[in-house]
C-alpha cells in the first residue's frame, strides 16, 4: 500500500493519483492540513528520504522563505517547523515502506512497481523491438 500526503488539491496530486490508479497500485490519501502529521511520522518520512530536506521542503514556498534552511538548523528544530507548518512540505509525497518521492514524475514513481514487474515488463518492451528490429 502507498501512502499519499498532499496539502492542496495540485495537478501533480491528481495525475499521482491516475497513475496510481492505472497501476492497479492501492493507496491511502491523507490531507496533511486536516489531519496533522505528528512530529514522530515527520521523523520517518525524514527516514525515508534519500536527500533529506531537498526531498520534503519545498524551499520555494512562500513559508519556507519565512525560514532559514541551513546547517544551522538541529534536525529537532525543522521536524518542529514542519510540524507546525505542514504547507512548508513538498506536495505530494508519496512512500511505502521502503520507498518515498515527492513531486510527481514519470521516472521516480516507478520504484513503486515490484521489481519483478519492472522486469517482465521491460523483457516484453525488448521482445517487441526485437520482432520489430528482426521479423
Amino acid at each position: 500500500m502507498i501512502n499519499l500526503y498532499f496539502h492542496t488539491s495540485d495537478p501533480a496530486k491528481r495525475k499521482m493519483l491516475d497513475w496510481f490508479r492505472c497501476q492497479k497500485i492501492e493507496t491511502q490519501t491523507r490531507n496533511i492540513m486536516q489531519k496533522r502529521l505528528t512530529k514522530l511520522e515527520i521523523r520517518h518520512l525524514f527516514l525515508l528520504s534519500d536527500n533529506g530536506s531537498d526531498d520534503l521542503i519545498a524551499t520555494r514556498s512562500k513559508t519556507a522563505r519565512e525560514y532559514t534552511f541551513d546547517n544551522s538548523l538541529t534536525f529537532d528544530q525543522l521536524v518542529t517547523i514542519v510540524y507546525k507548518h505542514p504547507k512548508i512540505m513538498k506536495n505530494p509525497i508519496a512512500f511505502n515502506e521502503n520507498n518515498l518521492i515527492s513531486g510527481f514524475n514519470l521516472e521516480d514513481i516507478g520504484v513503486f512497481i515490484p521489481r519483478i514487474q519492472r522486469k517482465r515488463e521491460r523483457l516484453s518492451l525488448f521482445s517487441k523491438l526485437y520482432t520489430v528490429e528482426f521479423g
